[in-house]
């Protein structure tokens, strides 16, 4: 059974407010009723598709649609994290990114790794990502996705670290997951203290 899973990672509360829209004028320039809005922004899970569209719409939001089934969500897959990072921030991926990594190892789960993340999600951090997921398969001898072995080619080299001092010591570690898309990081890059 398939069923809609309202992304509880999208503040359309804050965002509303933020652009300076009441509840009233909202609803109106969405051709929602309050109480449609009202649940859209409580992330009731029974909302139609095209009311939380037609919310997203009227903030210029672009809407992905995801399927699968119920028992897969997660928020520890890689689309899971991508929208944590969304949510929280960019600076906030080490701590979203390693406990995917903890929950693959544990579970070894390929469902986590079986969609990319959304292209909200900065483009580095869908190519660390990439990488990320395809140096786990590796360790666990499992092909990795495709969207994963696809080259990121980021424009700048990215030193995850960013110490000056680790730089040369990343150019020789590196693994390939992470070069050829222009990421460099420690071999111990993956392990947790």
């Amino acid at each position: 059974m398939y069923k809609l899973k309202y992304n509880s990672f999208l503040p359309l509360g804050p965002l509303r407010k933020r652009k300076g829209f009441s509840e009233e004028r909202f609803a109106q320039s969405a051709h929602l009723s309050r109480s449609t809005l009202r649940h859209i922004e409580a992330h009731n899970s029974s909302i139609r598709l095209g009311s939380v569209a037609a919310a997203a719409s009227a903030l210029n939001l672009e809407l992905d649609v995801l399927l699968c089934p119920a028992e897969c969500q997660s928020d520890l897959s890689t689309v899971g994290v991508g929208y944590q990072v969304i949510h929280d921030g960019s600076l906030s991926w080490k701590i979203h990114f390693f406990n995917f990594v903890d929950e693959f190892r544990r579970t070894l789960d390929p469902r986590l790794i079986l969609l990319p993340p959304s292209t909200a999600l900065e483009l580095k951090l869908r190519a660390l990502l990439a990488s990320i997921v395809w140096m786990l398969c590796e360790e666990v001898q499992m092909d990795a996705p495709s969207w994963a072995q696809k080259r990121y080619d980021l424009p700048q080299p990215w030193f995850v670290s960013e110490i000056e001092s680790l730089k040369a010591s990343a150019l020789v570690e590196s693994p390939v997951y992470f070069r050829q898309n222009n990421i460099f990081v420690l071999s111990n890059f993956l392990e947790r203290a």
